[in-house]
């Protein structure tokens, strides 16, 4: 997603540098300028892995490294275990190159406390009152799971 945005802002500093250049420029040094510098934002990446080859760094990290307890920087859960200082630094490295990759773990989300309960619907001859909670403790992220159940429970109130 990350990599998605930064070329459309790119792509949007490039419309704005054209029409700016348009004014004061020939055409043709303004079209150099842009393949310029379309090719310096839209042909780089931090990452060093092609797809293929990062699909299987992935799937080692989460193996060998997360599999076996170290305990990740990018929102990954672990293993309960304590792990070796040789495949200690080994993960670092992994992660340091998922990292540039714009790799994170799938965050599922969790439910805050519910909060106060409404005012009665009805002063007599019973009512309903409601409380809500959200889905931010934490918020689902990468792809992470929603909260599971409802946001919000009612209950009868004033039924004397």
């Amino acid at each position: 997603k990350q990599w998605y945005q930064r070329r459309v802002r790119g792509l949007n500093f490039c419309l704005r540098l054209f029409r700016v250049a348009l004014s004061k420029m020939s055409k043709f040094i303004v079209l150099i300028l842009l393949v310029t510098i379309f090719v310096l934002v839209l042909g780089s990446s931090d990452c060093p892995l092609k797809k293929k080859k990062l699909s299987k760094r992935i799937k080692k990290y989460r193996k060998k490294c997360l599999g076996k307890g170290f305990q990740s920087s990018v929102g990954c859960t672990s293993a309960d275990k304590k792990i070796g200082k040789k495949l200690q630094r080994k993960c670092q490295k992994l992660e340091t190159i998922l990292k540039k990759c714009d790799f994170s773990c799938a965050v599922d989300g969790g439910w805050s406390g519910y909060g106060g309960w409404t005012d009665c619907s009805a002063e007599c001859g019973g009512g309903t009152q409601t409380r809500s909670r959200t889905c931010s403790n934490p918020a689902p992220a990468f792809g992470g799971a929603d909260c599971e159940g409802e946001a919000e429970e009612s209950q009868e109130c004033n039924v004397d």
